[in-house]
C-alpha cells in the first residue's frame, strides 16, 4: 500500500513520481525491459540530517536522492514498479536517528534505508537495521566502525562514501610525494571525537611516509601558541567545515599562503571553499566525488541537477543520488516477491553485493566487507570557491 504524499517538505517527507500507465510504460532502469512489475511499488527509506549540525549536508542529500527517484520513475520505474523514497529528518541526533530507523523498518516497511548522514548516528541506527536484516547504504558515513571494523555483525550495512581510513592516507601520500615535508602537524578541534580519531589516522599516515609528525588539539585560542614552531605541512581533521575553515584562516595568517595544508572530508564542500576564498587556495583533500569528472554518468548528473535546482551539486548530493541508483539497480536484479518483505530485503542484499557499474563517483563496486571500491579524487581549492583536480587514485 502506498504512503500518502505530502505537498511540502517537513520532518517527514515522501518523494515520488507516479509510474507511467502501462500503456505508456517505457524501459525501466537497467537492462530489463519487460516491465514485469507493473502495478507494484518499491519503498526505500532515507534518513538524513536536514536540521541541526547536519543542515549544510542533509538538504543536499535530499535533493540528490529526489533527483534519482524522479529520473528512475520517468524512465519506467524499476522494471515497471513505482519507486518511493520515504525521507525522515533525524535532526542530527543519534537517538532520534535510531528511533527513525526503527520506524522506517517496522512501520514504513522500507526494503532498504539510505543514510544516516553522520557516522555517530549510524553507530546507533545501523545495528537496528542489521538486527532486522534490512540493507543500509551509508552514503556519507566516513568514520570507523561502519563496515568491516564494526563491533557487531554488520552484514547488512553497505557504504558508498569514502572512509577517512582510506582517504586520509591517500591524501598524505600524494602530498609527501610532491612536497617532501620533513615535519608535519595534525590539528583537531577540542570536543570533536571524530576529529581526534581522524587525527590518529593522519598521524599514522605521515609516519608511514617517513615524516616526523605530532597531533595537537586546537582550543578556543586557536593556533596562537604554536606559531613559532617549524612545520612543513599541516593537516586539519575537523568534523565541521566551518571549524576547519577557521583553523585554515589562522594558519594562513601565521604561516603564509605557501605552507601546504591538508583537510579531511569536511573540506569537500563548496560552502567551505567559498567561505575561505583566496585563503583556501591550495588546501588539499581526498574526495569521493569530483565535479570535473568527465564521465557520461557525471555529466548527466550535473546537467540534470542544475536543470532541476538551479545550482551545482556537492559531494553529499552526488553520493545520495548514486545511492538511490545503486539500490534501484540492485532491486531490478533481485528476485523480489512483493508480499514477503523479509525475503525481498534478503534478495536485495544479495544483489547489492554484486553491484558493479559506472556512477558519478566513478567506476563503483563493493568490497567483500561491503565497503566502497571507487576512485579517490585528490583535489585542491582554487581560491575561487571550487576545486581543481590534483590526481585520480584508482582502487
Amino acid at each position: 500500500m502506498k504512503l500518502s504524499r505530502p505537498a511540502v517538505w517537513s520532518r517527514f517527507a515522501v518523494f515520488t513520481v507516479l509510474a507511467f500507465a502501462a500503456a505508456f510504460a517505457v524501459v525501466g532502469c537497467g537492462d530489463n525491459d519487460d516491465n514485469g512489475w507493473d502495478g507494484q511499488s518499491i519503498t526505500f527509506g532515507a534518513l538524513f540530517s536536514v536540521t541541526g549540525d547536519g543542515s549544510p549536508f542533509g538538504p543536499q542529500q535530499v535533493k540528490g536522492a529526489k533527483l534519482a527517484v524522479d529520473e528512475i520513475n520517468a524512465d519506467g520505474g524499476i522494471n515497471g514498479a513505482d519507486l518511493e523514497v520515504v525521507q525522515r529528518d533525524d535532526e542530527s541526533d543519534p537517538a532520534t536517528s535510531a528511533d527513525e530507523m526503527k520506524e522506517l523498518i517496522e512501520q514504513v516497511q522500507a526494503m532498504a534505508v539510505l543514510g544516516p548522514t553522520f557516522s555517530n548516528s549510524a553507530a546507533e541506527a545501523d545495528p537496528i537495521a542489521n538486527q532486522n536484516r534490512t540493507p543500509v547504504l551509508a552514503d556519507s558515513n566516513i568514520g570507523p566502525g561502519i563496515v568491516g571494523d564494526c563491533d557487531y555483525p554488520c552484514e547488512y550495512v553497505f557504504r558508498d562514501s569514502l572512509g577517512e581510513a582510506t582517504a586520509i592516507p591517500a591524501n598524505v601520500k600524494n602530498l609527501v610525494a610532491r612536497e617532501h615535508p620533513e615535519y608535519a602537524k595534525v590539528l583537531y578541534p577540542a570536543d570533536d571525537p571524530f576529529g581526534q580519531t581522524s587525527a590518529e589516522t593522519a598521524v599514522q599516515a605521515f609516519k608511514d611516509e617517513g615524516v616526523k609528525v605530532v597531533a595537537t588539539q586546537v582550543g578556543a585560542d586557536g593556533i596562537t601558541s604554536m606559531t613559532d614552531e617549524r612545520r612543513d605541512a599541516f593537516m586539519i581533521t575537523a568534523s565541521s567545515g566551518e571549524t576547519g575553515a577557521g583553523i585554515v584562516k589562522d594558519l594562513r595568517n601565521a604561516y603564509g599562503a605557501k605552507t601546504p595544508i591538508l583537510g579531511g572530508n569536511a573540506f569537500n564542500s563548496p560552502v567551505v571553499a567559498e567561505s575561505l576564498g583566496q585563503q583556501g587556495k591550495g588546501v588539499q583533500s581526498a574526495a569521493a566525488w569530483y565535479a570535473g569528472n568527465h564521465s557520461d554518468e557525471n555529466h548527466e548528473f550535473m546537467a540534470n541537477y542544475m536543470a532541476k535546482y538551479g545550482q551545482e551539486p556537492d559531494q553529499f548530493a552526488a553520493q545520495a543520488y548514486t545511492g538511490v541508483k545503486l539500490l534501484a539497480d540492485a532491486a531490478e536484479e533481485a528476485d523480489l516477491q512483493f508480499g514477503d518483505i523479509a525475503a525481498d530485503r534478503e534478495a536485495l542484499k544479495t544483489a547489492l553485493e554484486g553491484v558493479s557499474e559506472e556512477t558519478p563517483l566513478g567506476d563503483f563496486s563493493f568490497t567483500p566487507d561491503h565497503d566502497v571500491s571507487q576512485p579517490i579524487w585528490i583535489v585542491q581549492m582554487n581560491g575561487k570557491g571550487s576545486y581543481d583536480l590534483v590526481a585520480q587514485v584508482n582502487p
